[in-house]
Parts: C-alpha cells; sequence; structure tokens
C-alpha cells in the first residue's frame, strides 16, 4: 500500500475467490475506506471480471447503492476503493427464525426497490441480491452492493434476455434456472425473498424449481400450515403472492409492490406482534441455557457435521464469484497495531472502536483458557478449524441445506477477560448466526454480561 500515500490498512474484513476486501484509514483524518485486492497473477481469469465491476460501478450514484471511489493497478494487483458502510451487512439485524419488526422491514425494502429502481433504469441487473450483500450506514440507511455478477441488460434502448445463471440458489428466481430470462423480474424475486428472511428469520426454499418440495407448496398454494409463511399476516402474504409470482409476466413491478397495502399501511412503533415472537424466542434461549438438558439437545440440533464440499450454492455460469461485501462494521474493527505501526501499551490501543454486532460476546478467561474452550466447542460440535494466524480460528462446516459455511472466530485480550469475535466468510448468515447462538450458549457460564 505504499502507493497510497497517507492510507494504512488497518484490518481484513472478508476473502473471495480471487482476493481480499481491506479496510483502510487515512492516518491524518482517521476516514475509512474498503478495500478490494485481486491478485491477477494467482488468478488472471479475474481480471475481466474486475474490468466489469469497474466499468458498472463507474456509472453508479444513487443514496442506496454503494459508492465508487475509484479503482488502481498495481504490479499484479487490482484495486477497487468503496465506501465503508460503517453499520454492517443486513442479515446481522434478522433474528433467526424471527425476523424484524414490520416498520423495519418496510424501510428496508423500500430502500432496497429504491436502488434497485436506479439499476434498472440505468440498464444493470445485480444478479445476486441477499442480505449479506445489503450493507448499512452510520444512519442504518441500505447499500446496494457487490456487484461482481451484475450485467448490462439495456443498451441505446434495447433490452436483452439474459442466459448465463447467475445468483445465491435460495434467491434465484424460477425462471434463472430455465433460460433465457429477462432482468428486472428477476432482480424484483430476489428482493421478495429478502422481504421473507426480514419478517420470518428464514428462507422459504433451498430453490425454486419443482425438484424442491418447499417451493412446490408454494407454487401449487399448499403452503398456508407451513413455516415460514404461518408467521406471516394475510396482508403479508397477500403482497408475498405478488412478488414471488412463479410467472414473471405476472410478477408485481417495484411500482406495484410499494402501492400495495402492506406497504402503505401505518405500523406501530417497534411493531409488537414481531417484538412478542423475539421475547419468545429469546424465552426459549434463556430457558435451554439454565437447563443442561435443554442445552445438550441444542446442541445436537444445531451442530453441523462437516463432510465434503457439495456443489456451492452460488451459480454463475461466467466466472466463479469474485468478491466479498464487507461483512463487519466501522464500530465493529479491531483495528491492527501491527499494520499501522505502533505499539500498545494496552487493549484500548488495540481496540479501536467496540463491537456493535450481534455476534461476539466477552468472557472470563484469559487468552489461553478461551482458546482452550473454543477448541473444545467446535470439537464437541464436530466443527472443522484451523488457525494459520495466532488466536484467529477458521472453521469450515455445512450448514442445515448442506451448502458450505465458512466463519472466522478472533481472541483478543482486553482489561476484563478476553474478547471473541465471529465473521462470516462464506455462506448464509442466517445459517451463521444460528450457530453462532450455539457456541454463545456453550460459554454461557463464562460469558461477562453487559
Amino acid at each position: 500500500m505504499d502507493f497510497v500515500k497517507d492510507w494504512a490498512i488497518t484490518q481484513t474484513l472478508g476473502e473471495g475467490a480471487y482476493g481480499e476486501v481491506k479496510l483502510v484509514m487515512n492516518k491524518h483524518t482517521n476516514e475509512y475506506v474498503a478495500m478490494k485486492m485481486i491478485n491477477t497473477r494467482e488468478h488472471p481469469d479475474a481480471s475481466k471480471e474486475v474490468k466489469k465491476e469497474v466499468g458498472i460501478h463507474k456509472c453508479l450514484r444513487h443514496p442506496h447503492v454503494i459508492q465508487f471511489y475509484g479503482s488502481r493497478s498495481h504490479g499484479k494487483h487490482e484495486y477497487i476503493f468503496l465506501e465503508y458502510a460503517a453499520h454492517g451487512e443486513l442479515f446481522d439485524k434478522i433474528e433467526p427464525d424471527v425476523g424484524m419488526s414490520q416498520a423495519e422491514a418496510r424501510k428496508y425494502m423500500s430502500q432496497l426497490l429504491s436502488g434497485i429502481d436506479y439499476l434498472h433504469s440505468r440498464g444493470i441487473a445485480h444478479r445476486d441480491i441477499k442480505p449479506e450483500n445489503l450493507l448499512l450506514d452510520l444512519n442504518d440507511n441500505l447499500k446496494i452492493s457487490d456487484f461482481g455478477l451484475a450485467t448490462m441488460f439495456r443498451a441505446g434502448g434495447k433490452e436483452r434476455a439474459l442466459q448465463n445463471r447467475c445468483g445465491t440458489l435460495p434467491y434465484v428466481a424460477p425462471e434463472v434456472l430455465l433460460r433465457p430470462y429477462a432482468a428486472q423480474p428477476a432482480d424484483i424475486w430476489s428482493c421478495g425473498i429478502v422481504l421473507v428472511a426480514m419478517l420470518s428469520g428464514e428462507l422459504p426454499w433451498d430453490q425454486a424449481s419443482d425438484d424442491c418440495a418447499d417451493f412446490k407448496h408454494w407454487k401449487c398454494g399448499s403452503y398456508t400450515q407451513l413455516a415460514p409463511w404461518t408467521k406471516l399476516d394475510n396482508l403479508t402474504l397477500s403482497l408475498l403472492r405478488k412478488v414471488l409470482a412463479p410467472l414473471p409476466s405476472a410478477r408485481y413491478t417495484s411500482a406495484e409492490i410499494q402501492n400495495t397495502r402492506w406497504f402503505k399501511q401505518e405500523f406501530k412503533k417497534g411493531d409488537q406482534r414481531k417484538i412478542e415472537q423475539l421475547a419468545k424466542a429469546m424465552k426459549r434461549a434463556e430457558r435451554a441455557m439454565e437447563d443442561d438438558e435443554d442445552v445438550t439437545d441444542a446442541k445436537e440440533t444445531c451442530s453441523s457435521q462437516v463432510a465434503a464440499a457439495p456443489a456451492s450454492t452460488h451459480i454463475c455460469d461466467e466466472a466463479m464469484r469474485a468478491f466479498l461485501s464487507q461483512p463487519t462494521s466501522l464500530d465493529d474493527m479491531l483495528v491492527s497495531s501491527q499494520l499501522l505501526n505502533t505499539q500498545p501499551s494496552s487493549a484500548q490501543n488495540v481496540m479501536q472502536k467496540v463491537v456493535r454486532r450481534m455476534t461476539r460476546f466477552n468472557v472470563n478467561l484469559t487468552v489461553t483458557e478461551a482458546v482452550e474452550e473454543l477448541e473444545a466447542t467446535l470439537s464437541h460440535l464436530n466443527l472443522e478449524w484451523k488457525t494459520n494466524f495466532p488466536n484467529i480460528f477458521t472453521v469450515t462446516t455445512t450448514d442445515r441445506r448442506k451448502t458450505v459455511l465458512v466463519f472466522k472466530a478472533s481472541l483478543m485480550e482486553v482489561d476484563e477477560g478476553t474478547f471473541l469475535d465471529f465473521r462470516l466468510s462464506k455462506g448464509c448468515g442466517l445459517e451463521f448466526k444460528r450457530l453462532f447462538v450455539t457456541i454463545r450458549m456453550m460459554f454461557k457460564e463464562m460469558i461477562i454480561k453487559n
């Protein structure tokens, strides 16, 4: 990074197939920027994808699209500089199996549709809309990110049908699996799946094909007694039947969605129904934490068996997905003093910000004790891990959908015990959070409250 004067790498935010995402900080102004680093020597096929992503980003400027600051080539590396979304990814706002309030969901859905409308007006299809690619700024405003699979579907007033199967399977529209397909309805479908996740805390199916029983129930109308639909009221279901219409020609447009009763109704602040659901879920977790037998049951239920990695749910005939989004927020950063060329005199010099995310906790153990406890916990859950760096675990497993899930656990000594931070690297955010809850429960006796 010597060629970028006065900027220093402070932390790795994520890893992708072709490189890494770093957080860089201006040493004088303390401004932060997200930087994608792509090694074209190791991945020569990435060069074309980088140019495509940069070309798309250059023509975008919208309040609900992550801002592009520039790009640069240096040796065998390509760099893309982007706005850093300070409050992380949308999935971290979604409580597994509960979701969020309808008022919050409508806010984020409205902002998502605003961003999607803008992209479509520019002739651009995103093709990978999901909570992990939707970031939140300091004011909790949504920003669409990760344009590695985006493409132009309109140019010179002429539209073309798309051919390539792109996206993440649970979010992909049924016509994308069949091809060719129209760009706009396919993106709208993905927005609808995001809405289901926000309101219910789970995904409705593994993929929208007749091979999937859950999708067949939806398509045939025999879903009313099945989750996640039983968690939703009739007004919400009425909207989703239009957004997730299997036929693209019958699917609501963005304008039609925002003209529905669900969008226009007044929600009470906090949405009492969702608060009650969340309270019940938290009580169940508390009872499990108090009852050793329940904890054992939870461990057995939530543990993921390590198996040979199956075919990824992320599909693209053009190329592998090159980049990750930003899996952590500005307030979540543990700034590396080594990278900043400083010597910490205390933990406060290392921990520049207090973590806001849900996926972390402090324990009343030394780092060595916490490492031993984490190793025992991961072993009990049959999770495979490696430690390429001291006190940083990379955990690999498969989730309930039999797809690959990778996350990192970082341990750091602080004034009061040890700080454990968990960050998703690859896979479904909701499945990651479910597994995190299980791990946290197993640390229950050691966690320092508040």
